[in-house]
């Protein structure tokens, strides 16, 4: 990984701490400009489609979909 994701991830991660982008400008020891244009891009490319979604998220794991497995419990 290069250097700039790696910062990218630093600022991310400072960032969820609750860490103003001051404070993470200062403990990086950047520009508080890279800390906003980090931030900024992060929140741009955010994708939460599949946020609260259990069946997408259990398919994605491997456990499949109920149309995968013929239905839901109509079996009787």
């Amino acid at each position: 990984m290069g250097r700039m994701s790696e910062l990218a991830l630093e600022i991310e991660e400072l960032s969820f701490e609750g860490l103003t982008m001051r404070e993470i400008a200062e403990e990086l020891e950047i520009p508080i400009e890279w800390v906003a244009a980090t931030l900024q891009n992060l929140e741009e490319n955010y994708d939460d489609s599949m946020d609260g979604d259990l069946a997408s998220g259990l398919a994605s794991a491997g456990w499949g979909t109920d149309e995968d497995y013929g239905g839901g419990c109509d079996m009787l």
